[in-house]
């Protein structure tokens, strides 16, 4: 209970006001970090301006450093369009978002404000391109991704029955698929017909979940549904990305959640999660890999 107490007592100290000036050197950090997995020397100039206004604290107020920062990641943006993952482009919106804020008379109120926005329409043309892509609804978009991407091996054993060698020689059925120009033997990649139900299941639970946090946030009006806007997404970055890990879109929808909410209940947890990320986020892949290791030794 004691270091409960003390661990709070630490949260509600780095949310002393300003507390625009936390969220401000909290995305510096994401911007420094972001990336590191797939290094591009075209981020080198961003990487190095994060690390001089991590160092140098009176950088994180002045515009010219934002609007620095944000043409860096538009160069990015562009210069990798095709090979950009989408989160990548919400770093640059927030980033624009930062240096209108520092360049406002009233920094909190942009960055809130633009916060909410900025995850509501997110989550709301994520939900439109499932239901307008047509593969989220049949579940054949997480089926495939589920029998190919290594990061949901975890959920493809424990869900769908697979085993990791047959997920395996999946991933190399269709490296050689890709490889080649023409496939004059075609081969069907193996699965189990509870790893189709599962996908299914899981797909109308995505488009049901990602409906509701865009809901919350843009329908202010739905009063009811607008106050239960913060535990909707906190339950959808726990429940998606402990099954698939995916730490620079959570990192940073956890820090435009803790400029936009108003409770400080609400608040140290958006800010716990995020600091205690790289430990529970990796877990349970951790702990599976482990057991596998152990008790298969594969």
């Amino acid at each position: 209970m004691k270091l409960v107490n003390q661990w709070n007592a630490w949260l509600s100290h780095l949310m002393q006001p300003p507390i625009y000036i936390l969220v401000l050197r909290l995305t510096t950090i994401l911007l420094l970090l972001h990336g590191v997995d797939h290094w591009r020397w075209t981020m080198l100039p961003e990487k190095l301006l994060a690390l001089a206004m991590l160092l140098y604290s009176p950088l994180v107020r002045q515009p010219w450093a934002w609007l620095a920062m944000g043409l860096c990641l538009v160069v990015n943006n562009l210069w990798h369009w095709s090979s950009l993952v989408n989160h990548e482009y919400l770093y640059t919106y927030w980033v624009l978002v930062c240096a209108i804020a520092v360049w406002s008379r009233t920094p909190k109120q942009v960055l809130r404000w633009n916060a909410r926005w900025l995850i509501g329409l997110c989550f709301l043309f994520a939900t439109l391109w499932k239901f307008l892509g047509g593969e989220y609804l049949d579940g054949s978009f997480l089926h495939l991704t589920f029998l190919l991407d290594s990061r949901l091996a975890m959920g493809a054993v424990l869900f769908g029955g697979l085993d990791l060698s047959t997920l395996a020689e999946n991933r190399q059925i269709f490296e050689t698929m890709q490889a080649s120009a023409a496939v004059l033997d075609p081969q069907q990649l193996a699965s189990t017909p509870r790893m189709a139900v599962v996908s299914l299941v899981l797909s109308y639970w995505t488009i049901l979940i990602e409906g509701l946090v865009a809901a919350s946030f843009l329908l202010t009006e739905l009063r009811w549904l607008h106050n239960k806007r913060d535990w909707l997404l906190l339950g959808f970055v726990i429940t998606t990305y402990t099954v698939i890990p995916v730490l620079g879109f959570a990192a940073l929808l956890m820090v435009m959640g803790l400029i936009q909410v108003k409770s400080n209940f609400i608040a140290r947890i958006y800010l716990g999660l995020l600091i205690l990320m790289p430990i529970w986020m990796p877990l349970p892949q951790g702990i599976f890999w482990l057991l596998q290791k152990i008790f298969f030794g594969s």
